[in-house]
């Protein structure tokens, strides 16, 4: 390390070598080399005394994604968040009476950067293969179909299975395919326990060309499971569909060349412990990877089975109800919310 830098943080650091930045308030030193920088040093040292702060900064790097590259030096990839986040620490090191340092280098002398590399995915793909194990476990014996209350349980566990996923995605600086792996085993496992949803009342799957020009009708006032529906019916089943939504106090009555849905009584309506969306999705045959994960959205949202919603279907749901406040009618909002679902189905198609 004194290699790199014979001095720490100073008040007065020699100007002769490379360009320096020196926050007076957090006394800090980064180097800017000739050379693109690749990689962030970072070293630091925590009084022995206060071992609750040692672990916390500990923590904190882990949590950044960064690998141990020798005895007491964390390595990063050279990246302006990453560098931020090494910022902050460093004045929270300093605070608790400790030393740190960032150096921005463009090179490791003795190692090559897939070196480098593989020590990053080193670190994170054996907790990847441990994801996978568990969602495999998850209909392991693979009878079907499942009892509810088992059904409502795993789609728990999955969801959290998928969180952990994300977090490691988020500090997945070099992915070695791993990634991609486990979110096609969990996407493998929604299927099948979508499936196995379904299998509690087994159809067969319907022809699309008995459904071509009609008019599908709602309740007025479409909300997540209405709307995803509808561009369901949109994209997939009807190429040439008309919309009619039933106002509150209007009798579900419907004429020829009609088809009702998500309306008591009609055939594509909540079944079970299935939303619309997921019994048309199973009926018309569509239960592809990034439908499937839509559908998990949608039913999030519309079941509200949890009192936090993971943070996508949040997300989702905040833009729907953004939809909702903008839009002046039932047909815009319906027009407004098909666009939404073509981004996330195209976004989920790339994954």
């Amino acid at each position: 390390m004194h290699s790199l830098c014979p001095w720490r943080s100073q008040t007065n650091p020699p100007t002769a070598v490379g360009k320096y930045f020196l926050d007076k308030v957090t006394p800090i030193t980064y180097f800017t080399f000739i050379m693109k920088n690749k990689w962030i040093l970072f070293s630091y040292s925590v009084p022995s005394s206060n071992a609750k702060a040692r672990m916390r900064i500990w923590r904190r790097i882990s949590a950044a994604g960064a690998v141990q590259l020798k005895t007491g030096l964390q390595i990063l990839p050279d990246r302006d968040d990453l560098l931020e986040n090494m910022t902050w620490l460093i004045g929270e090191v300093n605070s608790l009476g400790g030393e740190a340092l960032a150096v921005q280098c463009a090179q490791i002398e003795g190692m090559e950067d897939d070196q480098i590399e593989k020590l990053f995915q080193a670190q994170l793909d054996p907790e990847y293969l441990h994801i996978q194990a568990e969602a495999r476990s998850l209909l392991t014996p693979p009878e079907l179909p499942l009892l509810e209350d088992r059904t409502k349980e795993l789609s728990a566990i999955l969801r959290k299975l998928r969180k952990r996923c994300e977090a490691l995605q988020s500090r997945d600086f070099f992915p070695s395919g791993a990634a991609s792996k486990t979110l096609a085993v969990l996407d493998a496992t929604s299927a099948r326990l979508l499936k196995s949803e379904a299998a509690v009342a087994p159809v067969t799957a319907v022809a699309r060309s008995q459904y071509q020009s009609k008019t599908w009708v709602t309740r007025a006032q479409p909300y997540i499971d209405r709307l995803s529906s509808s561009w369901l019916i949109s994209r997939f089943i009807d190429d040439n569909p008309r919309f009619r939504f039933l106002e509150a106090d209007e009798k579900a009555k419907t004429s020829a060349g009609e088809i009702p849905f998500d309306i008591a009584g009609a055939d594509f309506s909540h079944q079970g412990a299935l939303i619309t969306f997921e019994v048309m999705a199973r009926d018309f045959d569509l239960l592809h990877p990034a439908i499937i994960k839509m559908a998990e959205l949608v039913h999030f949202i519309d079941v509200q089975e949890d009192a936090v919603l993971p943070d996508d279907a949040a997300l989702l749901k905040n833009i729907i109800d953004g939809l909702v406040a903008i839009s002046s009618s039932d047909h815009q909002l319906l027009t407004n919310a098909l666009l939404v679902f073509d981004a996330l189905y195209a976004a989920f198609s790339k994954k």
